[in-house]
């Protein structure tokens, strides 16, 4: 690759990353001072587009910046996701709660919701000491630094042919890798392929986006790739959460014999967790049926080969470089 193009190709993954880092500061700063759950949110997500961006251009970004941020941005990411996931439990077990008239399964909810706001109390000393190590990592003053030093005063096109071919290679290996998991998705207990493809959608998409300044038609197909990692992201929740409940029942049993010598009190909690596992499973099936139907039917109409058309580098264009 010639040195022009390494450095227009610098220049656009330093425009991606200065947005995205001014985001994660605002965010951060959120975090600092109000610990509203979206924050939280939307902290994990910005700090996943990054990881991607870094792993997309990690060849333009120097690879001591690379290794550096991507492990500094990553450790964010991990635990702000723990913290976001009690989050939507717990917002899930209140709304629940207003819609249940039932008594009887009301004692085992309040008590699961009361160990996931305990839980989630004890997760503030986590987001504090995060978002402390993550500042003191410099990791934003460094790419801001970076993006600093990338900018172009000529405005220059970043458009280029060799950006084209980043971008061809870089999706086709998230497209490759989403079809890898895609011959386990027709039976629904395929719980730990149906995961791996959520987070390979997810790629793709974080990916994709990347270069819809090059190619702005693929906001359509984007759409799509978030309903996909939607509906695969409720069958995985829900899977978690079932995998869950089975087990805080034995815990709480366990709690209850030694507090007060017997487990009959576990009895008052049964009914609830056990509608819990009943909804959610239902939740689950009807989830993965709306997925699978989706994804055979866009599959049926071209959707992937339409798709994979968008990058087709023309002989004009190859001739030209």
């Amino acid at each position: 690759m010639e040195k022009a193009d390494k450095k227009l190709i610098q220049m656009y993954s330093a425009n991606l990353l200065g947005e995205q880092i001014l985001f994660l500061e605002n965010q951060i700063e959120g975090l600092l001072y109000e610990e509203d759950i979206e924050f939280v949110h939307h902290t994990r997500v910005i700090s996943r587009r990054i990881r991607n961006t870094i792993l997309v251009f990690q060849n333009f970004l120097g690879k001591k910046n690379t290794k550096k941020w991507f492990s500094e941005v990553r450790m964010l990411t991990r635990n702000l996701t723990s913290v976001r996931d009690l989050d939507i439990q717990i917002e899930f077990l209140e709304s629940e709660l207003t819609k249940i008239e039932n008594k009887n399964l009301q004692p085992g909810i309040q008590r699961l919701l009361l160990r996931k706001k305990q839980k989630r109390e004890r997760c503030k000393k986590l987001i504090s000491s995060t978002i402390q190590e993550f500042s003191e990592s410099k990791t934003i003053s460094e790419i801001k630094n970076f993006v600093e030093e990338s900018k172009n005063d000529n405005e220059a096109d970043t458009h280029t042919l060799a950006l084209k071919k980043i971008a061809y290679q870089e999706i086709d290996q998230r497209l490759s890798e989403c079809f890898s998991f895609v011959p386990f998705i027709t039976d629904p207990k395929n719980i730990k392929q149906l995961h791996q493809l959520r987070i390979s959608m997810k790629n793709l998409r974080y990916t994709t986006e990347l270069f819809t300044n090059l190619y702005p038609q693929l906001q359509n197909f984007i759409a799509e790739f978030k309903r996909f990692q939607d509906d695969l992201g409720l069958i995985h929740d829900y899977d978690v959460w079932m995998g869950e409940l089975d087990k805080f029942l034995l815990k709480e049993e366990r709690r209850i014999e030694k507090f007060y010598g017997q487990t009959g009190p576990i009895n008052f909690l049964k009914p609830g967790i056990q509608y819990l596992i009943k909804l959610f499973s239902e939740k689950r099936n009807s989830t993965y049926n709306i997925f699978i139907e989706h994804w055979n039917a866009i599959f049926q109409n071209g959707f992937w080969s339409e798709f994979s058309s968008q990058f087709i580098i023309s002989e004009t264009e190859n001739e030209q470089n």
